[in-house]
């Protein structure tokens, strides 16, 4: 195997693993901000919507890392076919 394989190998693995890291915190913001909205509340008042809304804006950010890295991904397998 060249130098080169090997490279692009390491970028694959490392790409996969910082993918896999990114989707379990998303998940966990799922979570989180649907505890901040519960929908069972009565009073609305009490729903942690500024909480929400900083979790909100952290997990976009997430989803565009994850497309990025997505389409890396892609592109270095691509490599291997």
């Amino acid at each position: 195997m060249n130098i080169e394989n090997m490279q692009i190998k390491g970028q694959l693995a490392e790409a996969k693993k910082k993918f896999k890291e990114l989707d379990t915190e998303a998940s966990g913001l799922i979570i989180l901000i649907r505890s901040f909205l519960n929908p069972y509340e009565e009073d609305i008042t009490k729903l942690e919507v500024e909480k929400a809304g900083t979790a909100m804006t952290r997990l976009s950010w997430i989803i565009n890392q994850m497309k990025i890295l997505k389409d890396k991904i892609e592109k270095l397998e691509a490599h291997f076919e």
